[in-house]
């Protein structure tokens, strides 16, 4: 009873203060390697859509994560991207919550090159919302994305995300890929009337295996760490995100793409 309390109370407390959206990933930074083209991978283009230009060949990915070791509100997600003309779709699904409680989202996008430096892309999704024993709600969210790769180092873009009935989130970022082993990016956003948030991530691949990655950021939950194993063509990553009052969100990330895919 305590922890469905605790649920309860808190979870929306996360989603009003930090104005970020529950399919918004709490274990690790979402939009690590959206402003980038070596970084760029199927998970950040699940975040940011104007991403899926940048993969060549299909990918495919699953992420899982316990937000703040609470048992009633595991969060999985799946994604993957199928090339197609001048980009790529992107499928997601998503699920977030317990059988008292969930949410769930199916997406589905489409991103595209326009030229050598500049790609854009456009993911619908279909959402539905259970409450056991007061039945079920669904509506619909629109995310836009708009990459630049200025050079070889440096990228930028904008994103906006709708969810009905009124909720929008805005968020502009860059990237500064200093090598192809690292990888500097920071984001800044708003949703609503809220207060604005700025993150940064650093991505560091020490040697082919082995990549680290932290950050830290104005708002709470989006403090974190991670290590990813990389092994022929599977990329694993073990992550954990901390906020000072619920506490910690560990993560795992698994994708299947080669190397130089995008």
């Amino acid at each position: 009873m305590k922890p469905m309390l605790l649920t309860i109370v808190c979870v929306p407390y996360f989603l009003v203060t930090y104005a970020q959206s529950f399919w918004t990933p709490a274990g690790k930074d979402a939009a690590a390697g959206s402003y980038s083209r070596r970084f760029q991978q199927v998970a950040s283009a699940a975040y940011h859509p104007a991403g899926l230009s940048c993969l060549r060949t299909f990918t495919a990915g699953i992420y899982a994560e316990q937000r703040f070791l609470l048992k009633e509100i595991p969060f999985y997600q799946a994604m993957a991207a199928i090339p197609a003309g001048a980009g790529a779709f992107g499928v997601q699904l998503a699920r977030l919550g317990s059988s008292a409680y969930y949410r769930q989202l199916v997406g589905l996008a489409y991103g595209m090159r326009l030229g050598a430096s500049v790609g854009m892309g456009l993911q619908g999704s279909y959402l539905t919302e259970v409450t056991s024993g007061y039945g079920n709600r669904s509506g619909l969210s629109v995310t836009g994305g708009l990459l630049w790769h200025a050079g070889e180092r440096w990228h930028t873009g904008i994103r906006i995300s709708h969810f009905r009935p009124g909720t929008t989130v805005y968020s502009a970022g860059i990237g500064f890929e200093a090598s192809s082993a690292f990888l500097l990016s920071a984001e800044i956003g708003k949703v609503g009337h809220e207060t604005a948030w700025l993150r940064a991530t650093a991505s560091y691949r020490i040697v082919p295996p082995l990549a680290l990655q932290w950050g830290f950021a104005t708002c709470a939950p989006f403090q974190h760490a991670g290590i990813t194993i990389h092994w022929h063509m599977l990329r694993i990553m073990f992550a954990a995100g901390f906020h000072p009052q619920l506490g910690i969100t560990p993560s795992t990330t698994i994708i299947w793409q080669r190397d130089g895919a995008e």
